[in-house]
């Protein structure tokens, strides 16, 4: 199940300091577009608000915090909430699932995934995305490792493992690969009902 808000513009979003850039825990790049990491904390909104976020991924139960919504309406960035239980056991398919989905829509990029630290279940989803992406499990597992460090779950890596991404491509038929940008080879996804013509590069 997914919650989404829509967060109305409001003021400032907190009181953080503008004057120092600091990254939430375990933030890191995922490709262009996607993040990921912790849960930001007010000290971070500045560094947050270089990123010019349009959605978050979060993937916790529990209600966002209201200095975050605070930001994001300030920012007008729409929060998609995916209640997964952070202790050990199955993770739920299905909002792994609906999650993904978000993810490869460009329409909601730029988009930071985060759980409460950034490692298993953010770790669980940035696996599947990667599979999607046609990544080697060994690569997979090098990174979902890399930021869950000694806390590693064999739990996440079996799901991971057996996540179904050509599912996840029957499911997503209407997603095309598009170029764009002037001799660009960068590949995007964009929906068929998209304005493609304003995309679409004429070869040369």
């Amino acid at each position: 199940m997914c919650l989404i808000m829509e967060v109305g513009v409001g003021g400032a979003g907190g009181g953080e300091n503008n004057d120092v850039l600091v990254p939430s825990t375990n933030f890191s790049m995922v490709e262009e577009g996607i993040y990921r990491s912790g849960l930001p904390q007010l000290d971070n909104f500045g560094f947050l608000r270089t990123l010019n976020l349009r959605s978050i991924v979060y993937l916790c139960p529990e209600p966002y915090p209201e200095e975050n919504l605070k930001f994001l309406a300030a920012n007008n960035i729409r929060l998609f909430q995916f209640g997964i239980e952070g202790k050990t056991g199955s993770i739920p398919s299905s909002s792994i699932m609906e999650a993904m989905k978000i993810l490869i829509d460009v329409r909601n990029h730029p988009v930071l995934i985060h759980c409460k630290r950034g490692k298993h279940r953010t770790g669980c989803l940035v696996g599947c995305l990667r599979k999607f992406q046609n990544w080697c499990l060994t690569a997979v597992f090098e990174e979902y490792q890399r930021f869950a460090g000694v806390k590693s779950r064999s739990t996440d890596l079996a799901f991971i493992e057996k996540f179904d991404s050509v599912c996840l491509r029957q499911c997503l038929y209407s997603l095309i690969y598009q170029y764009q940008g002037y001799g660009s080879n960068k590949r995007r996804l964009l929906y068929k009902e998209d304005n493609l013509q304003k995309s679409r590069v004429t070869s040369r």
